[in-house]
């Protein structure tokens, strides 16, 4: 007997089916891309809407407790914390250096120096609060999701935007806070929120999108 053996079909991908095969992983990876996008864009509105919270509560507490805040955000570290003071504080621009700041001894200031200071009552430099951490659990400090990152601070005593460091935000008992603005960015600086902080009422206005703060010089 005679056996016949049929002629064996090519096992490879025709180009058709590496077409097809292409079109499907390029869809699936644009999926899984546009979920991870929608996740980062809604855990940093998030993180931007609890930051908020935080900025009205501390403008809300400072006025009901007769307490100067300070909302430090620390750009290094990637998370925040409140501190306090019933000290007297007053607030100064950072490149004002404020009466006495520069201590002279006896015989070392100038004639014309003398001349100009003369009649004029002497000035003591202010002596500076001690703030203190907040360690109850509503102010506790926080850290910012993972991936979402500070991009710059700015607050109404700084002369220009800081995006190293710490920054830190005031809150006074007579119902003020400084006219601010947070910038939070992803990892690639694509995805960004913004926080602008109104001096008067204390709401904060949420965006998304970059906020460019007007500095006063």
């Amino acid at each position: 007997m005679t056996l016949r053996v049929g002629k064996s079909r090519n096992s490879g991908f025709t180009l058709i089916e590496l077409l097809v095969a292409l079109a499907l992983i390029g869809l699936i990876l644009g999926l899984a891309v546009g979920r991870m996008g929608k996740l980062l864009d809604r855990e940093m509105k998030h993180a931007a809407n609890r930051l908020g919270s935080t900025i009205r509560y501390l403008y809300n507490k400072a006025a009901s407790d007769g307490v100067t805040f300070r909302l430090v955000l620390d750009m290094e570290e990637q998370k925040y914390w409140v501190e306090s003071t019933t000290e007297v504080f007053a607030l100064r621009r950072e490149e004002e250096e404020g009466p006495g700041t520069r201590d002279q001894g006896p015989g070392t200031e100038d004639e014309e120096g003398e001349e100009e200071n003369l009649g004029e009552p002497e000035t003591i430099k202010p002596k500076e609060a001690t703030f203190t951490p907040q360690e109850s659990f509503l102010l506790k400090p926080v850290s910012l999701p993972k991936g979402i990152y500070f991009k710059d601070v700015y607050a109404e005593h700084q002369t220009e935007r800081l995006d190293t460091g710490r920054a830190f935000i005031h809150f006074f008992a007579r119902g003020y806070v400084e006219r601010s603005v947070i910038n939070l960015r992803d990892g690639d600086d694509e995805v960004r929120y913004s926080l602008t902080v109104n001096p008067i009422t204390g709401a904060v206005k949420i965006e998304k999108g970059y906020k460019e703060p007007e500095v006063e010089r």
